[in-house]
């Protein structure tokens, strides 16, 4: 009996609820389309049940202001505050009530009250500090975050930064600029926090030339001080004038006696926004100051490595600059043998393969790496995949799908093995075995890698569409398939002569995409970007539907900006590919380039180069 009781009471109490929280779904409903009346009302309903639940008293309170009906707002939010009289929230929306009501006197007192009422709690005056600021009323913020302070009178900075950005907001620069700046001379280890809310508030060029200014002014005043010139260093490399801030860096590194290690600092961070002649630049001081300093041997590699970056970076360079710069891998790796199985050695098999064009050389190179037995295997495995690649340029075919085997055997379970197996597969695309490819990209399209998955996505696609039945002609993709490999091996002329005849012969067929993409490929790498451009815009203009289109849109948009310097086009296109294309593999940089392009602050990384 008494379990039947129990079964029964139960039943009814989870009834109860679940009409419960059916009806408090259609009031939030009702809320959240602006129908106040029936939200007002249906909440009301639900307080007879529930008349703690601060949700329900929210969300009525809301749709009573929604209806005008202030005096039972008013007694809905004073029925909360018998409960809690401090709490600064519910004070904060009957100091609203009154607002609304016309009723400024009260508003301010009741705000002012809020701020009075407050105890030593961090966490509680940021959130009353965060409240006030979302409501445009900076004033309240700043008081806040000052009574803040009055509980910790020794920590004369506390809120230092809120309060700097709040006057900032205000628009009173010169206090916020000011207040930052003592507070980076005092708490130096607090610098890349201070240098990262100045980037916040520094959104415009005239901001930080009006920084800049006030900087110099106090360096000239405290010559000891070396925190103001590391941060005119800072400074001018928001302003994208790295050998003002080069001069800045040398400056403190020598009085400092750091041997070069803030100098090798900044040679890292011009190299990698592509500032190579200040990169160089920062690199031979290091150097000279002798061989005997403990940063000078990696120096010299770096600058090896910049130097051939910024090779590849040069539209015009000749061979005289490949030679030069060959030349000076081979004269540090014969002073400095332990290098020939490290990176360099890879980086100047590189050199002789693809800028110099003596694949005989790079492969002999490599093999010093993948012959030696005291190699990091990944870096050895890496080579041997690099080796496949320049076999094949020299078209030894089974000798490259070799080396691409063993490096899939020793890395089954790794992304290198799994760029072996895709290496493969496009080895074998290239010799005109579909089938065979076409069963290994299936595999390779679930790649952990987005990169392989993409590249086998693609390839597999571009078989498919034009790998006909085994009665129609195989004969274009087969053409195609050569041409892609003349491409590889550097035989552009030959591979443009075969993509011709395809475009001549079959006029209409669905290669032409594909043959423009690889044309734009070779124009790329020819550094004729016009020429590129080209063939990308027609991609664009008569294949939008195709499956390529998204990818000749976003290096189109990346060749007006990075080699045109035409940012608004740069930012048309990528806007072009957001909306149009969605779903494309490029959209996260896509949106990411289009925003930086708009204006808007990137996200500041935790770099501390110096």
């Amino acid at each position: 009996m008494k379990k039947t009781f129990f079964l029964l009471f139960f039943s009814l109490w989870s009834f109860c609820t679940s009409a419960q929280e059916q009806l408090l779904n259609v009031a939030r409903q009702y809320l959240l389309s602006g129908d106040y009346e029936k939200s007002a009302a249906t909440f009301k309903q639900l307080l007879e049940y529930s008349p703690n639940d601060p949700e329900i008293l929210q969300s009525y309170f809301k749709s009573l202001i929604g209806l005008k009906d202030y005096k039972s707002a008013e007694k809905i939010i004073k029925l909360q505050l018998k409960q809690k009289p401090n709490d600064a929230v519910a004070n904060f929306e009957l100091a609203k009530l009154y607002k609304a009501q016309g009723d400024e006197k009260k508003y301010q007192k009741l705000c002012s009250k809020i701020i009075h009422d407050l105890h030593p709690d961090d966490q509680i005056i940021r959130s009353v500090a965060t409240m006030f600021e979302k409501e445009g009323l900076y004033d309240f913020a700043l008081e806040t975050y000052e009574k803040g302070k009055s509980f910790q009178k020794e920590n004369t900075y506390l809120y230092a930064e809120e309060l700097a950005l709040l006057f900032d907001k205000k628009g009173d620069s010169e206090k916020a600029t000011e207040s930052l700046l003592d507070l980076y001379i005092s708490r130096p280890e607090k610098g890349e926090e201070i240098k990262a809310t100045f980037q916040r508030m520094m959104d415009k060029p005239e901001k930080l030339e009006s920084l800049r200014k006030k900087v110099l002014k106090r360096a000239t005043k405290e010559t000891e001080n070396i925190a103001y010139p590391d941060l005119l260093a800072w400074m001018y490399i928001q302003q994208h004038d790295y050998e003002s801030a080069f001069i800045q860096i040398k400056s403190i590194d020598t009085r400092l006696n750091e041997q070069g290690r803030r100098v090798l600092g900044f040679a890292r961070v011009a190299f990698r926004e592509k500032e190579f002649k200040a990169a160089l630049m920062a690199y031979d001081v290091v150097i000279d100051k002798g061989s005997d300093q403990p940063f000078y041997l990696l120096t010299r590699s770096e600058k090896l490595t910049c130097m051939k970056e910024q090779l590849h970076h040069n539209p015009h360079y000749t061979q005289a600059d490949v030679a030069n710069v060959t030349a000076q891998y081979s004269a540090f790796l014969d002073a400095y043998p332990a290098y020939k199985l490290k990176e360099t050695l890879r980086e100047y098999a590189e050199l002789e393969a693809r800028y110099a064009h003596d694949i005989d050389k790079a492969i002999s190179l490599l093999s010093e790496i993948v012959n030696a037995g005291n190699v990091d295997r990944t870096f050895k495995g890496r080579c041997k995949l690099e080796m496949g690649d320049y076999e094949l340029v020299r078209n030894n075919v089974w000798e490259s799908t070799l080396l691409y085997s063993q490096v899939d055997k020793d890395f089954k379970q790794d992304m290198l093995g799994e760029e072996a197996r895709f290496k493969n597969a496009k080895l074998s695309y290239y010799t005109g075995d579909f089938k065979w490819a076409q069963g290994q990209l299936d595999v390779l399209k679930a790649s952990t890698s987005e990169l392989i998955a993409n590249d086998a996505l693609n390839l597999s696609v571009l078989i498919t569409e034009n790998n006909p039945p085994a009665d129609s002609n195989t004969t274009p993709l087969l053409m195609f398939a050569r041409a892609d490999l003349l491409e590889f091996q550097n035989k552009d002329q030959q591979a443009i002569d075969i993509l011709d005849s395809i475009s001549s012969t079959y006029p209409e067929h669905p290669l032409l995409d594909d043959i423009m993409m690889v044309k734009a490929d070779i124009a790329i790498k020819k550094q004729d970007y016009s020429e590129a451009a080209m063939h990308l815009q027609n991609i664009v203009t008569k294949h939008a539907d195709d499956v390529l289109a998204d990818d000749a849109l976003f290096h189109l948009a990346s060749i007006n900006e990075e080699f045109f310097n035409n940012k608004e086009e740069a930012k048309r296109l990528f806007e072009q590919l957001i909306i149009k294309y969605p779903g494309s593999t490029y959209i996260n940089q896509a949106r990411k380039r289009f925003r930086l392009l708009r204006g808007d602050k990137p996200d500041v990384e935790e770099v501390k180069p110096f």
